[in-house]
């Protein structure tokens, strides 16, 4: 008798969501809590907390609804299998080999809870001669070419077109960009 009420009950919340009643996906979400904690427990995710599970079940809760073919069979499981599937997504993407250094990163506070000592990086100062006079400087001792090496550099040229209308081999475009380089360690970072 439970189970047909709340069936019942699921089936007008399901009306209610597709016709435009945003407190009506609230219910529904209401209802299927313990699905929602389930996963959140079966799912642990570093940058996730309660607030995004819950925000996160309500999107695919909605999503689920403007997709879900009663013919096809219960929302229950329809929607038990998109929440899944969403978690997955969420740990695959977490676990991606690009992300494995993040993953075992801890914050500076943990780190000094446990008694470890961070490495530090060399402290730098900066120039006390402004910016602005430096680049001026480095580019009053760059060459022609050197400049349009810079110009490509911050993307206001085309290598392509530059060594088209200049009849130069591109390695002589790539020996002035190292030659900027150079030029530019020196002055920038030689009062640091």
């Amino acid at each position: 008798m439970v189970k047909i009420e709340v069936a019942r009950e699921e089936t007008e919340l399901i009306m209610q969501i597709k016709s435009g009643q945003t407190d009506a996906l609230r219910k529904l979400c209401f209802l299927y809590r313990p699905l929602i904690a389930n996963i959140k427990k079966k799912y642990h995710l570093r940058s996730y907390d309660n607030q995004d599970w819950d925000q996160d079940a309500m999107i695919i809760c909605y999503l689920a609804v403007k997709d879900f073919d009663p013919k096809k069979g219960n929302f229950a499981s329809y929607y038990k299998v998109r929440l899944v599937n969403h978690a997955n997504t969420l740990l695959r993407r977490e676990m991606a080999y690009r992300r494995k250094a993040w993953a075992k990163a801890i914050s500076f506070e943990a780190a000094a809870t446990k008694g470890m000592n961070p490495i530090r990086r060399p402290e730098t100062f900066l120039p006390e001669v402004p910016l602005s006079i430096k680049l001026a400087e480095l580019v009053n001792k760059l060459s022609i070419l050197e400049v349009t090496a810079l110009l490509i550099i911050l993307g206001l040229c085309q290598s392509e077109q530059i060594i088209k209308d200049w009849q130069i081999l591109p390695m002589t475009l790539v020996r002035a960009r190292s030659r900027l380089l150079q030029k530019a360690r020196l002055i920038l970072l030689d009062s640091v």
